[in-house]
């Protein structure tokens, strides 16, 4: 890693409007002590915080869009709107579809990912915001009788599919109709397993007492509208299916790219091949796309570019660990390393562990979710591995996608 000896700062290009990039960009600001100049670029000109999705069908909390322009007048950067083509990485340059030309010292990939459909008879979470409106008035007027919310292989972040049970069936048990089913199939073998045994029996706890009946191990299939084929010939027959989509990486000109699409990095985030060129949040190639993770990548990224700039700075190593909100429609549960739960930590009430991100978001108003209170037994740290590489004998396994070769896009 090359340290910047000159007076002028060193230029560096944040591509993306997300979680990833928006914490990037403050910890840039609060580390980089002057040292740097960021410019962001992203397609549209407001940061969304998406984990808020789920909630929004059922009336929990408030997120207002943030001006990206306004972000980056106020952190000493600045904005372009518009959307990367491909990167020249010997120029070093960001070739935008306008077909013009960024420049940059360092450059920064936080571009997500895209969602894919895995049924194509499905609801997919996140594709139609509107649609699930429509379900629970059909399931709270008794038009509809039973859903299925449906995790399909090759997922690995999963809660936002619980929260979307379980806020459904308390939604319908309030209305007092006691004639609906709700299912929720997965191929885990146990509820939310990624959080590890403690959380999957809380998870489990609350499903049953939901009255949502678990079909865990399933690999499923939704063959057309209604039908899921649950393995061993067995189907299951609803009137309306909600499933989570996959995730396919950004494929970019000019950045290598795994089999999906995702960019190969090291723990620094550093694209694999590429000179000063880093990659991180959904786009990287990191086995659970989630946004507290994205977080802690951005800050080590952070710190090394403002080490190069010649910041003094501790650069820290890579430690993912995931931390997450369950919405559940009575009790938050808080799955993270606090003992006591129901004194959440700061980033709680923004729905996203962001160490410059969650604190920014409540601070300007962009986030109200409050907390319900949770049983303090939810409390949970993981370590999430640095790679995508499934583990020996476990390739076809329950949420697993093995890392393909690596290829230029």
């Amino acid at each position: 890693m090359t340290q910047n000896t000159s007076a002028a700062p060193l230029r560096v290009v944040i591509v993306g409007g997300g979680i990833a990039a928006l914490e990037a960009v403050l910890a840039l600001h609060d580390l980089g002590d002057a040292r740097v100049h960021v410019t962001l670029i992203a397609p549209e000109p407001n940061f969304v915080l998406r984990p808020m999705a789920v909630a929004a069908p059922f009336s929990r909390g408030h997120t207002a869009h943030l001006p990206l322009a306004s972000v980056m007048t106020a952190h000493d950067g600045q904005f372009v709107r518009g959307a990367a083509a491909r990167v020249d990485a010997v120029a070093r340059t960001v070739v935008l579809t306008t077909g013009a030309e960024i420049e940059y010292d360092v450059l920064v990939l936080a571009l997500g990912a895209s969602a894919v459909p895995a049924f194509a008879p499905a609801l997919t979470f996140g594709a139609h915001p509107t649609a699930l409106n429509g379900i629970l008035a059909d399931l709270e007027e008794g038009w509809s009788r039973s859903i299925a919310f449906v995790v399909p292989r090759g997922c690995t972040w999963t809660l936002p599919l619980y929260e979307l049970a379980l806020m459904t069936a308390q939604s319908v048990w309030s209305m007092n109709v006691d004639h609906a089913e709700v299912h929720f199939v997965t191929p885990e073998l146990e509820p939310l397993e990624i959080f590890g045994a403690d959380a999957s029996a809380v998870v489990a706890g609350l499903l049953a007492k939901a009255h949502i009946t678990l079909r865990p191990g399933v690999d499923a299939r939704v063959p057309s509208t209604g039908r899921i084929r649950l393995g061993s010939g067995s189907e299951l027959a609803v009137d309306c299916v909600v499933a989570l989509p996959l995730l396919e990486g950004p494929r970019l000109e000019g950045v290598p790219c795994d089999a999906d699409g995702f960019i190969p990095i090291d723990d620094a985030g550093l694209v694999d091949g590429l000179d000063s060129v880093y990659a991180i949040g959904d786009a990287a190639d990191r086995p659970i796309k989630q946004g507290g993770l994205a977080c802690q990548q951005a800050d080590v990224t952070a710190a090394h570019i403002a080490a190069r700039a010649g910041a003094e700075v501790v650069v820290p190593p890579l430690e993912q660990v995931l931390r997450g909100r369950l919405l559940t429609g009575t009790d938050d549960q808080l799955l993270h390393g606090e003992t006591a739960a129901d004194t959440p930590t700061l980033w709680a009430p923004a729905k996203v562990s962001g160490a410059y991100l969650s604190p920014y978001l409540i601070a300007n108003d962009v986030v109200d979710l409050p907390v319900r209170s949770a049983p303090a037994a939810a409390g949970i740290d993981v370590h999430i591995p640095l790679t995508r590489e499934p583990t020996p004998g476990a390739a076809d396994g329950p949420g697993r996608r093995p890392r393909g070769p690596v290829v230029r896009c």
